[in-house]
Parts: structure tokens; sequence; C-alpha cells
């Protein structure tokens, strides 16, 4: 089973960061992303399934993510693992 690389997990920590430190009104990431980058954050590993959803999610979620901004779009993108989490699943996936 495949497992987070460091800066997927520095990612999703960053992401967990950002979003305990905003009000509830500003907090990004749905129950499913939120525990994505619980599991990614630490270390978990993941299913191969996890791994499309992965790649699936941030091929379409890239649009979002505002590099150092504090936006839902941003706190989600970088839960699910940003950009080394993109390449991570296309390296897994062979895309």
């Amino acid at each position: 089973m495949p497992k987070p690389n460091k800066s997927m997990k520095a990612n999703a920590r960053r992401a967990l960061k950002i979003r305990s430190a905003l009000p509830r009104s500003q907090k990004g990431m749905t129950p499913v992303g939120l525990a994505r980058a619980n599991q990614f954050a630490k270390g978990e590993n993941v299913s191969i399934k996890t791994v499309k959803r992965t790649y699936s999610y941030l091929s379409r979620a890239k649009a979002y993510y505002k590099p150092g901004s504090k936006t839902a779009g941003t706190q989600a993108y970088l839960g699910w693992g940003g950009d080394a989490g993109l390449r991570w699943a296309r390296k897994i996936l062979g895309k």
C-alpha cells in the first residue's frame, strides 16, 4: 500500500494549520478532504482507490489553489497533498 511522501505530509500539515487558525466561517475542506488531510499528515498507508481519488480530485482542484492564500480552495488542495500529491498519484497510476 502506498504512503504519502514528505512533501505531501508537509502540505497536509500546512492545510490543517491554516484551517485551525481561521474562524469557522473561513474553514475549508469537506469531511472527506479533512479525513484525507489528517491521513496524509500522519503518513498513513492508503489504498489504490484513495490514490485514484487523490489524482481525480487534485486534477480538478488545481484551479482553486492560490499559493500563499488561506482560501478554502487552497486549504483543500494542500490537504490532499498539493502539487506533490498530484505527482505522487500520477507516478503510482502511471499517468
